[in-house]
This record gives structure tokens, sequence and C-alpha cells, in this order.
């Protein structure tokens, strides 16, 4: 009797510590969450963040070698990043949903002209990033852009809705949703 109670909590226990092991570290995220640090990723090019600087407002795109929309907007993300650089604005370009390190390495390199903003290397399944942003933001396709300001989600969207008048009102602190929405169709 004795043995089959031990049996039982072994059981149990193994699959509590199994089903919490499958869990994302963080279980949902949405627009107004607060953000203080950045995932473990590799940074394959520029700067390199842990935690977010709240006096700065970060555009992060998701992409990948394989995402044809991910690769045509890299042209316009790069025209942004080069504009508002010195304005407080970080532009990252976070790769996910592929395990290949090499082909991004190799993707990075023969576009650095077109990719003049930092750019990290999340990693594949299960991965750190994964876990805590694709997962709990509910990200199904790429590209999605995340913005964030004074560690807050503000926005999640597509690349297309970021825009020098998005941008603009970002920086003046004046920024809703409803405003960005608008001035993409105006």
């Amino acid at each position: 009797m004795k043995r089959k109670v031990i049996l039982i909590i072994a059981f149990m226990a193994t699959t509590i510590m199994s089903m919490y092991a499958q869990t994302p570290k963080r279980e949902y995220l949405d627009v107004g969450d607060t953000i203080n640090t950045y995932p473990k990723v590799e940074w394959i090019k520029g700067n390199a963040i842990s935690k977010f600087d709240p006096s700065k407002i970060y555009i992060i795109d998701l992409w990948a070698t394989w995402c044809k929309p991910c690769i045509a907007a890299m042209p316009h993300f790069n025209a942004m990043a080069s504009k508002f650089k010195n304005r407080g604005v970080v532009f990252i370009a976070q790769d996910v949903m592929e395990g290949d390190r090499q082909k991004v390495l190799d993707f990075v390199k023969a576009n650095d002209k077109m990719m003049g903003f930092d750019v990290a290397f999340g990693g594949g399944k299960g991965s750190d990033f994964e876990q805590e942003w694709i997962k709990p933001a509910g990200v199904s396709a790429i590209p999605e852009t995340f913005v964030i300001k004074g560690n807050k989600l503000l926005w999640q969207t597509s690349p297309d809705m970021i825009n020098e008048a998005v941008i603009e009102m970002l920086i003046k602190g004046d920024f809703s949703i409803e405003k960005a929405k608008k001035s993409i169709t105006n």
C-alpha cells in the first residue's frame, strides 16, 4: 500500500512538472502590459539589450529568412530606422520561428545595406523569445511588430502600420492606436 502511494505521488509530481515545463514563462502578453526585460536572444548586429530603457521607444519587427512579406517590409523598416535613429527610437529586427542560425547570419551579411538596425536571432521552437513573446502574444504569423514605450506594450501590429506620423506621435507622447490607424488611411 505504501509503495502505491509513493508511486502515485511520484506520477503526479512528474505530470505537474511536465505541464509546467510546457507552459510559456509569460502566460499572456497584451497591449498595456509592462515589459521590463528582453527575452534571451543572440544579438547578431547592433546593440544588444537585456532591459528596456523607459526613456526610449522600441519598434520590434518579427521576421524570418523564409518570410517574403517580412523581407519586403525591410526597406521601409530601414528607412524609418535611419530617419529616427537619433530621436530615441530603437528599431530591432527580431528573427523568429527558425532554428538555422547560420542561415540568418548569412542573410544579414548579404543584406547589410537594407538592415541598418539592430538584429537578433531568437532561435527555433521552444526558444526563450517564443515562450516570452510569441506564444503569450498569440503570434501565429509574421511579419508582426511590437511598439514599446515607457516599458509598456503600446501596440502589436504589422510593419506597414508604422509610418513617420505614428513615430512622431510616439515621440511627442500623443500616440493612440486609433490615431495611428487614421494616419495610415490618410
